[in-house]
C-alpha cells in the first residue's frame, strides 16, 4: 500500500510538473510574440523620427532662406530710402539744398 501511495504521489507531482511547463512553455511563445511586436514597433517609432527629423532639417533651411530674403529686401529698402534722400540724410534736406534751387 505504501508504495500505491508513493506512487500516486509522484504521478500528482509529474501531473503539476508538466502543467506547470505547458504554462510557461505558452507564456514563453506569449512574451516572444510581444516582443516582436514591440521590436517592429520600434523600427517604426526609429523611421518616423527619421522623417521628422529630415522634415524639421528642411523646414529650418527654408525658413533661413525666408530670413536671408527679408534681411536682403530690408537692406534693398534701406539703400533705395537713402539714393532717394540724397547727401543731406532727408528727403525734406533735399529742398532746401543749394543743388535744388
Amino acid at each position: 500500500m505504501d508504495n500505491n501511495a508513493e506512487l500516486v504521489r509522484l504521478e500528482e507531482f509529474v501531473d503539476k510538473l508538466l502543467a506547470k511547463y505547458s504554462q510557461l512553455k505558452e507564456d514563453y511563445h506569449a512574451l516572444q510574440e510581444t516582443l516582436r511586436e514591440r521590436d517592429a514597433e520600434c523600427a517604426d517609432l526609429k523611421n518616423n523620427v527619421l522623417q521628422l527629423s529630415s522634415e524639421r532639417s528642411e523646414v529650418g533651411n527654408r525658413v533661413s532662406g525666408l530670413l536671408d530674403r527679408i534681411e536682403q529686401w530690408e537692406a534693398g529698402q534701406a539703400a533705395s530710402s537713402a539714393e532717394r534722400s540724397g547727401p543731406s540724410g532727408s528727403i525734406q534736406g533735399s529742398l532746401f539744398s543749394e543743388d535744388a534751387g
